[in-house]
């Protein structure tokens, strides 16, 4: 049984988050149609490609973000198409409508003598929101990064090293679970009988509030946070974290929770192995006194990192509640055996290409309603029509 079974949701538009919005709706059992123009979503050309064959059904960054979906064609500038749109939103309980054009837009042009979107949950996604000086304007993932203030915090410590944009689209994520929220949101509303007035989600907003701490530094002591390779930004300079093992991995031994207790117990790890240095002195018998010989508490623990391998280290600090941890390669997660106990991974069978592939699986664990990808991305549906005639809407 799943948890939005009772559910169905129209997505228009393939950026700014609205592909991964219908995912995580899809998978959690809702029947997510995605509208496509004719020709198919741009998502579709987007590489990698399996087996390096490009094609609207070959696209792995279309396979990952449209699991579960259906997918229908419709040509809006048609007379057809337009009817076919009006019986679609009829089917439906939720739209996220992240189009050039706005679906109301549509809806008005058609001059109908009634609102189909009435009690329907809408909600629409730009770049810079519905209204505002920046509401025409286009942008990429890179340009919210940029302007919404993470890649200020992002790169290396040199004073005069250029600001590094996160890869992996975060914008598009950050938006996207954002857009998945407002529309469950909306249906809870609607299922409790309150009236669903229209969602506007704008990317620029979502990207500006996941800037972390340095907009608190900044509205709150008036400092400006420093970009600091594999740490937190912060106004002040700190140690570096990340330290070279014997394996040739690094390890995140983060130093900011240096209890009493904690440091007790890596002091006599450290002490076990002849490895602890000067730590036993009184001078670092206090959290303050430590906090001040920071950079030389650091030192110890990368001289120590660099006698053992990263696998080691890792479970034996944790296991002195230490938190500290390896930089893994994504390949390793992949074999990564708390992730292999958790099904971390996902199954995924492609009968048109007559095999199965490894998944990113469920983000969260449900006990009664589980997640699950029912089926794959849709395969491009046969010729642009505005027919949803079943032979159109493909699954």
């Amino acid at each position: 049984m799943s948890a939005l079974r009772d559910f169905s949701v129209l997505e228009i538009g393939d950026s700014t988050g609205t592909e991964y919005a219908g995912k995580l709706l899809a998978d959690l059992g809702a029947r997510v149609v995605k509208m496509e123009p004719p020709g198919g979503a741009r998502s579709r050309q987007l590489p990698p490609f399996y087996r390096d064959e490009e094609g609207p059904d070959n696209s792995i960054h279309f396979w990952y973000y449209n699991t579960s979906k259906d997918s229908v064609i419709l040509d809006t500038d048609t007379g057809e198409g337009k009817d076919s749109l009006r019986r679609l939103i009829d089917r439906v309980d939720a739209v996220i409508d992240g189009g050039a054009v706005s679906l109301r837009e549509t809806i008005d042009r058609m001059e109908l003598d009634f609102d189909p979107l009435a009690g329907k949950v809408v909600c629409r996604v730009t770049e810079f929101g519905s209204e505002g000086p920046w509401t025409d304007y286009l942008a990429s993932d890179l340009a919210h990064l940029a302007l919404g203030g993470i890649m200020a915090s992002c790169g290396y410590d040199e004073p005069d090293a250029t600001p590094i944009g996160p890869s992996g689209g975060q914008s598009h994520h950050i938006t996207g679970v954002n857009i998945a929220m407002a529309v469950l949101a909306g249906l809870l509303g609607k299922q409790a009988g309150e009236s669903t007035p229209g969602m506007d989600i704008s990317a620029h907003d979502c990207v500006t509030m996941a800037t972390e701490m340095s907009f608190a530094y900044g509205e709150y002591q008036d400092v400006t946070p420093n970009r600091q390779a594999g740490r937190h930004a912060r106004p002040y300079a700190t140690s570096p974290w990340n330290h070279r093992c014997l394996d040739g991995k690094y390890i995140n031994c983060l130093p900011l929770y240096l209890t009493d207790d904690r440091f007790a117990a890596m002091l006599e790890w450290f002490d076990s192995h002849g490895l602890a240095g000067d730590l036993a002195d009184p001078r670092y018998a206090t959290r303050d006194q430590r906090t001040q010989l920071l950079d030389d508490v650091i030192a110890v623990i990368g001289r120590f990192c660099a006698h053992f391998d990263s696998d080691y280290i890792f479970h034996e600090a944790q296991s002195r509640r230490l938190p500290w941890a390896p930089v893994n390669w994504t390949w390793d997660l992949v074999e990564d055996p708390h992730f292999v106990a958790r099904g971390a991974f996902a199954r995924v069978t492609h009968e048109g290409v007559g095999s199965d592939f490894s998944y990113p699986g469920a983000p969260y664990l449900f006990s009664r309603t589980p997640w699950r990808i029912s089926h794959p991305a849709p395969a491009l549906p046969a010729g642009p029509s505005g027919s949803l005639g079943k032979e159109r809407i493909h699954g």
